[in-house]
Parts: C-alpha cells; structure tokens; sequence
C-alpha cells in the first residue's frame, strides 16, 4: 500500500495527522485534475476540497483494490461530474459561440443542434440506473477500457461487459424514445 493508504488509515484510527498529510499530499494535483472536468480552477479547488471533506465525514472503506491516488481521484471525479450534471445550462458558453462564429447561420444552426443533442443525450443518461450512467461516463466521457471500468467498480470483466451492453441497450431505447434515433 502506498503512503496514502497508511495516511488514511492512521486517520480512521483518530490520527487527524493522517488526514493533514493526504491534504499536504494529494490536494494541488487532485485540484489539478478536476479542473479537466470543471474547466475553473476556482471550482476545481472547491472539489478537491469536497473530496478532502467526504474523507473526513463519511469515512469511506478503502478496499486496496486499486492505488489510494486512483481512489481518492474517483472520489472526486464523481463529486465533479456531480457537480457539472447539477450546473445551470451554460447559455454564455452558447452565446459566445455564436459571437465567435462568422455569422452565418449554419454556424449558429449547428451549434444549436450539437447542444440539442448533448442535452438530449444528458438527459438519457441521466434517467438511467446508477450502474449504468457509471459505466457510460467511465467508457465514453474518461476513455477507460473496461478492465480499467472493472477495478474502478470492483465487478468482474464479464460483468462489466455485460453492464456495459445493457446499459448502450437502455441508453439506445432512451434515445429512441426522446427521437434521437439511438445512435451509439
């Protein structure tokens, strides 16, 4: 186990120095890291900071199946994308898009179907089960095989293949349901 994970441990035992040295260790590149989901530093410090807090509140197990960094990311790399699902739509970022363009209108046109669409598939995914919004993030927004997909959610590689084709299956019939056609 890494320093980390004996870091962690020694808190859970009532060692606060514990907690002090995963902030002192792991804080600027876990901040680091979450402002590639959040794009502002501000609100990636203040997720990293939420992450520190989930450890010291809510004391999750760590099991050792992966590194105590790997884990602690995952924490709050699903703060973040927690974060971002909950955010207003962000129709400044839209409306500069449209200033930047050349101002025809099929720039504006497509911009405004291509958020259509993410809209619609963030929807989709958002009405599917836990399991397998999971999966779908992991996959297609972070990039992980599915033997990376399978440590982070401690299922067998049979099982996340299987979650991973049930879950294309659900979000294809959300899709169709919205009028997206379910292309995956």
């Amino acid at each position: 186990m890494d320093n980390g994970a004996g870091s962690y441990r020694r808190f859970l035992s009532g060692d606060d120095e514990g907690i002090r040295e995963i902030i002192n260790a792991y804080y600027d590149g876990l901040a680091h890291y979450l402002n590639a989901y959040v794009n502002n530093m501000d609100d990636a410090e203040d997720m990293a900071e939420e992450t520190i807090i989930v450890l010291a509140t809510k004391k999750p197990k760590f099991s050792g199946k992966s590194s105590f960094k790997t884990w602690l990311y995952a924490i709050g790399r699903n703060l973040a994308i927690d974060f971002i699902r909950c955010r207003p739509q962000e129709t400044e970022q839209l409306s500069e898009e449209l200033a930047g363009s050349d101002g025809g209108y099929g720039d504006a046109e497509e911009i405004y179907i291509e958020q259509e669409e993410r809209e619609r598939l963030y929807q989709a995914m958002d009405s599917l089960k836990p399991d397998y919004r999971r999966v779908l993030q992991l996959k297609f927004y972070e990039g992980k095989d599915l033997q990376e997909i399978s440590g982070l959610m401690g299922k067998t590689s049979a099982g996340t293949y299987h979650l991973f084709e049930r879950a294309k299956k659900a979000l294809r019939k959300k899709l169709e349901i919205a009028g997206n056609g379910g292309r995956l």
